[in-house]
């Protein structure tokens, strides 16, 4: 709502989308955001999702660790290819990572 504490929702929600990287059933997948209050959050969650360190998880600093497995993968890239199919625009990330193993941006929609 307008009228929310912004700064909170915005931690509470970071966390919650990418704090585990979205690897638990309780992880954040959408938002409903007020229009008068929904440049500044969003822009703030972009700012926020481009300092998200991505690579191995039990390396110091690391948020973000890899997809579990190339069907994920797979199904990952085929939801952002239906989302942009349907008129969705992607924010933020989105890509995959050039590494081994399955890793790609945390994505805002």
């Amino acid at each position: 709502m307008d009228d929310a504490n912004l700064e909170m929702a915005f931690k509470a929600c970071t966390f919650a989308a990418v704090g585990t990287c979205g690897q638990r059933c309780t992880s954040l997948r959408r938002l409903l955001i007020h229009e008068k209050v929904y440049d500044e959050f969003v822009g703030k969650l972009v700012k926020a999702y481009s300092t998200i360190k991505i690579g191995d998880p039990l390396e110091a600093g690391v948020l973000c660790g890899p997809l579990n497995n190339q069907a994920a993968l797979d199904s990952h890239v085929n939801a952002l290819a239906r989302i942009q199919k349907e008129g969705g625009k992607i924010l933020y990330g989105g890509k995959r990572v050039n590494s081994k193993g399955y890793f790609v941006e945390p994505t805002i929609v």
